[in-house]
C-alpha cells in the first residue's frame, strides 16, 4: 500500500472541507500515479491510490480488457481480487457493465441487489456490502476501477453521491496517468524496434557490401517471403545470422 494518508468522511454539510480533503489526497497520490512510466506500474498505483483517496474503501482493483478477454489486472487485497475474478468468471457485475461502456455503476446494497444475483452471492461471501465500478477515460487500456466496501452499505443518498463523485474524479485523474504511461511505453517500444532494424541493416550492409536502402529491401523481402513480421526478421538476424541462412527462407 502507498504511503498516501487515508481520507475520512467529512460531515454532509462540510462540502468545502470535503473538496479540500479530496484535493489534498489527489495531490499526494499524483506523485506515485502520474510518475509511473509503465502501464502495469500505473495500474498498481491507481488501485493503491483509490483505496487511500476514496473514503471508506480498502478493497480496490482494476479490470482490463485485452486480446484474451477480461483480466483482474491489479488489486489491493485478496478480497478485491476474489470479487473481481468472480465477476469475470460469471460475466456479470458492476465492473462488467462498466468495461462494456456503461457510466459509473453502483451496487449500493448487496443485501437488496437483484441485478446480478450470482455475482452478489460471491461478493457477499467475501464480505462485500457495496461496490462501485468506474470506467477509465483513456483509450488504453480499456478497463474499470472497482471499489468494494465491506464496512457498510451505501444506502445513504448523500454518502453514495459523494463516493460516486470522488471515484469519478479519481478515475479521470488515473486515466490521464494511464495515457501518459502508455505513450512512454509506445515510444520506447518504437525506438527499440527501430534500433533492432538498424542493427540488422548494418549486418547486411557489412556482409554483402550493400547500401542501407538495399539492406532494408532485403529485410522486407525476407519478411514477405517467410510471412514473418519485419521486426522479428530483424531480431532473428541480429541473434542468429542472415535470413538467407534460414532453412525456410
Amino acid at each position: 500500500m502507498t504511503d498516501v494518508m487515508r481520507a475520512t468522511w467529512p460531515a454532509a454539510d462540510e462540502d468545502e472541507e470535503a473538496a479540500d480533503l479530496l484535493l489534498a489526497a489527489l495531490r499526494r497520490s499524483a506523485y506515485g500515479v502520474a510518475g509511473s512510466d509503465r502501464t502495469a506500474d500505473a495500474l498498481t498505483r491507481i488501485a493503491e491510490g483509490a483505496a487511500a483517496v476514496i473514503p471508506g474503501v480498502l478493497d480496490a482493483g482494476v479490470t482490463v480488457r485485452g486480446s484474451g478477454g477480461l483480466t483482474c489486472a491489479v488489486h489491493t487485497t485478496e478480497t478485491a481480487a476474489a470479487v473481481d475474478r468472480a465477476a469475470i468468471r460469471l460475466a456479470e457485475g458492476p465492473c462488467i457493465d462498466a468495461v462494456a461502456g456503461a457510466d459509473t455503476v453502483v451496487l449500493p446494497d448487496a443485501a437488496a441487489e437483484t441485478r446480478w444475483p450470482r455475482f452478489v452471492r460471491e461478493a457477499v461471501r467475501h464480505g462485500v456490502r457495496a461496490s462501485l465500478s468506474v470506467p477509465f477515460c483513456s483509450t488504453w487500456p480499456v478497463g474499470a476501477l472497482n471499489l468494494h466496501v465491506t464496512r457498510h452499505a451505501l444506502r445513504d443518498d448523500a454518502l453514495r453521491r459523494r463516493i460516486r463523485r470522488e471515484a469519478r474524479i479519481f478515475a479521470v485523474h488515473a486515466s490521464i496517468a494511464l495515457a501518459g504511461a502508455h505513450r512512454v511505453e509506445h515510444l520506447e517500444r518504437a525506438l527499440e524496434r527501430r534500433d533492432v532494424i538498424g542493427q540488422a541493416k548494418g549486418i547486411l550492409m557489412m556482409q554483402h557490401g550493400i547500401d542501407a536502402d538495399e539492406a532494408f529491401t532485403r529485410l522486407r523481402r525476407a519478411s514477405q517471403h517467410t510471412n514473418v513480421k519485419l521486426y522479428d526478421v530483424a531480431a532473428w538476424l541480429c541473434t542468429r545470422g542472415t535470413p538467407a541462412e534460414r532453412p525456410d527462407a
